[in-house]
């Protein structure tokens, strides 16, 4: 997830968004899948505020050194001191927060955000010092002003961008997924188009391998 040169841009790589997880153990076997089968290069983790502090660290462990192992970075939503504590590769934080995550973070731990369609936004967060912007989400009929945002600050931009996407194994999916990975750093899947779980992803992801063929693995 760091910051490249737009003339040493390499193919689009895979970010995953996990379910909110409440017992780690059930989901493991799909996110070993997903690894395994895909080029993954970060995966967010997302946390349900109602577990306690012990259940959240003892998650983040078993996540972070199965997500680690495979040689990809462990961004956790929306606690960047967790993140610190639990040696996570960084935080992934709403705009308004990017400011004081980073001061929390420290310069060598990654930071991104989620920007929606708005550019806005993402200036800001840059200049706040962000490592990465997400825009999004898209789905089967890409919103064309989000895709020309992405495109446009892949071109014009030295932070990465990454294009969340609502993928399914349909054909139109499958196409607008394409498409955004011609224009994104990272296709961020997992999520569907209201940030709830993609279970068709989850169920088999290792059917979305051929989308990333000719992608190495970091």
């Amino acid at each position: 997830m760091s910051k490249t040169q737009p003339a040493m841009r390499e193919p689009c790589q895979a970010y995953l968004v996990t379910p909110l997880i409440e017992d780690p153990a059930p989901f493991l076997p799909a996110l070993r899948m997903a690894l395994q089968a895909l080029p993954v290069a970060a995966v967010r983790l997302r946390l349900p505020p109602s577990l306690s502090g012990q259940q959240m660290r003892e998650t983040i462990s078993m996540v972070r050194d199965l997500v680690q192992s495979h040689g990809a970075a462990l961004m956790l939503e929306g606690q960047p001191k967790l993140a610190r504590d639990m040696s996570c590769d960084g935080a992934h934080v709403a705009p308004e927060d990017v400011k004081e995550a980073r001061r929390i973070l420290g310069e060598e731990l990654q930071l991104g955000t989620s920007c929606g369609i708005s550019r806005d936004d993402a200036m800001r967060a840059g200049e706040a010092g962000v490592d990465y912007i997400a825009f999004g989400v898209f789905d089967e009929q890409p919103n064309p002003e989000g895709v020309a945002l992405v495109r446009w600050w892949r071109e014009m931009m030295e932070l990465a961008v990454v294009a969340e996407c609502f993928i399914t194994p349909t054909d139109d999916s499958i196409m607008a997924a394409s498409a955004l990975m011609e224009v994104a750093d990272f296709l961020a899947i997992g999520m569907t188009s209201e940030g709830e779980t993609n279970e068709a992803f989850w169920q088999a992801p290792d059917q979305f391998a051929k989308l990333f063929e000719g992608v190495p693995t970091p």
